[in-house]
């Protein structure tokens, strides 16, 4: 997914202000239930793209390391996976399967990509383990099943 919907000096300073930005995150968030919740589906729609792609932009934040920040870290990276599947919840409901899907792919590819970058924390490792593998499970099963056979065979 190509398509950007912040402004880049909006992502700047999500980038250079991760404390300030998460708390714009969850204003967003907010926003896009309650549109969803009053019937505003396209309005829910794109704040949910706008609230994955700045979760995204939060989670790829340079930030210090530390044992005090691994719950940060984690919310980070709840925040970001939760709100790729509700936004693909959003997707599929309308019946956009295809956008829904690159959702779904784009959440576990940048999971896969910061996976490296929290090597030396174990929760970590561990939370975006289970994520993946509830993506593969809960958004993919067919896939899954296919894949099973064909090791099989």
């Amino acid at each position: 997914m190509n398509v950007q919907r912040l402004c880049p000096v909006y992502k700047k300073w999500l980038q250079l202000n991760p404390s300030n930005a998460r708390q714009h995150r969850y204003a967003m968030q907010a926003q896009t239930q309650q549109a969803h919740q009053q019937g505003r589906l396209d309005y829910a729609r794109e704040l949910g793209y706008q609230t994955f792609e700045a979760a995204k932009v939060i989670l790829n934040a340079l930030q210090p390391t530390s044992l005090q920040k691994v719950s940060v870290v984690q919310e980070d990276v709840l925040a970001f996976s939760t709100m790729g599947m509700y936004l693909s919840s959003l997707l599929a409901e309308e019946h956009r399967k295809r956008e829904s899907h690159a959702i779904l792919q784009e959440c576990q590819q940048q999971l896969i990509a910061i996976l490296p970058l929290h090597a030396t924390n174990p929760s970590i490792c561990r939370l975006i383990a289970a994520i993946q593998h509830t993506l593969e499970q809960t958004y993919f099963p067919q896939a899954s099943k296919r894949l099973a056979s064909v090791a099989v065979h």
